[in-house]
């Protein structure tokens, strides 16, 4: 920097800074705590300093600039070299720059002088430029914001699920028994098998402000172990909690919310930066039957031919842990084609206990019942044999 004179006390200084609004803060940051990643804009300006000296251009004036409290800003060099007092009047030498120390700027042929401020820390808050000199000061007052949506962003929310969705059961791992049941139903996150819906987040910038979204970080959590989020349709990897970043349209990539086998009711948050986190969407995941009990009922495998109706089968569902499942609509039906049993409905609904399936004994012969999943052909689960004879 050339050399200068310290401005006197009977001098002025006016402080212009380039961005309109706040800056950004970091919010995720190196091992050596810097900022990682895309950076969410604006997050640095430059600022111009106009230096007078006793109402005349303070050319030659040099002042002494900090910032309160110091982990707020970084001070640099003008971000455009080509902006009004980024060089000295001989074009050559930065107009401000660090002398013995501190930070120091000095007005060039017009009084002039530009630096930059960057945010580089993960610091939200006021912070202060403070420009002295002859014990006299000048402020101008910054404001850096969390990473993330401004509060005046609106439209924040997931796309690809909503409040109360269903997601229904595959029933791809169903196993059929008429009695025992296996000791091991396998995995509740089968590999290869695993239901998820793809979703993403979206917001809308404030007005006058659309570039603010870009490199927004937005935070997607699920709040039930019975469900993760996942960058791959596979949903081979999956985790709690995922940080996406907003493009220039404002909308998050793609991800994938996997559910496990258990099922049940599974919440998702939303949230990002300054804005409040939108109400939980919770979604209603039907726990994926692994076993399709048809019995039975003991002493009812044989039957005497009567018009008079008897409870002949029961039905349960049990999850991946052994546990019946309940509100699981299924279809019944006769595997023979015959006047032999006559079903009095054509489809159940499980409850916390298992379904009792009427039939009426019509005629002499053999007979099982058939159940499947309601409107699927597959897989289709029977029932031991019952026999009905004549009555005597």
């Amino acid at each position: 920097m050339s050399d200068g004179h310290p401005l006197g006390k009977d001098g002025d200084v006016g402080i212009t800074i380039s961005v309109a609004g706040d800056l950004f803060a970091t919010d995720l940051l190196d091992e050596n705590g810097a900022p990682a990643g895309p950076r969410q804009t604006p997050f640095q300006s430059d600022v111009l300093l106009v230096i007078e000296e006793d109402s005349e251009v303070g050319h030659g004036a040099f002042v002494q600039v900090h910032i309160e409290p110091p982990e707020a800003l970084a001070l640099g060099p003008a971000l455009d070299p080509a902006g009004e007092g980024a060089f000295d009047e001989d074009g050559v030498l930065p107009t401000c720059d660090v002398v013995d120390g501190a930070y120091r700027c000095r007005g060039n042929a017009e009084g002039l002088a530009r630096f930059s401020v960057t945010s580089l820390g993960d610091y939200s808050g006021p912070a202060k430029i403070v420009v002295s000199w002859a014990n006299e000061t000048e402020e101008a007052l910054m404001e850096i914001s969390p990473a993330g949506l401004p509060i005046e962003a609106t439209n924040f929310q997931l796309i690809g699920v909503s409040d109360d969705d269903k997601i229904p059961a595959s029933f791809l791992r169903l196993q059929c028994t008429t009695d025992a049941v296996p000791d091991d139903l396998g995995d509740k996150w089968p590999a290869g098998g695993i239901r998820n819906r793809k979703i993403y987040a979206r917001a809308t910038p404030p007005p006058g402000a659309p570039g603010v979204l870009h490199n927004a970080p937005v935070i997607v959590e699920t709040l039930s172990t019975e469900a993760g989020l996942s960058l791959t349709e596979d949903c081979s990897v999956r985790s709690s909690r995922l940080r996406l970043l907003l493009d220039t349209d404002g909308e998050s990539p793609e991800i994938w919310v996997c559910f496990s086998d258990k099922g049940g009711p599974i919440g998702l948050a939303l949230s990002s930066g300054a804005k409040p986190a939108n109400a939980a969407i919770t979604l209603n995941v039907i726990a994926e039957p692994r076993l399709l009990r048809v019995q039975v009922i003991d002493g009812q495998d044989l039957l005497e031919a009567t018009q008079i109706n008897e409870e002949v089968f029961e039905v349960t569902a049990y999850d991946v842990e052994f546990e019946p499942i309940p509100e699981l609509d299924l279809d019944v039906s006769l595997e023979q084609e015959t006047e032999i049993l006559e079903l009095t409905e054509a489809s159940i609904e499980l409850g916390d206990s298992p379904a009792v399936v009427d039939a009426i004994p019509r005629a002499p012969g053999t007979s099982q019942l058939a159940v499947t999943p309601g409107l699927l052909s597959e897989p289709r689960c029977l029932s031991g044999v019952v026999t009905v004879v004549a009555k005597p």
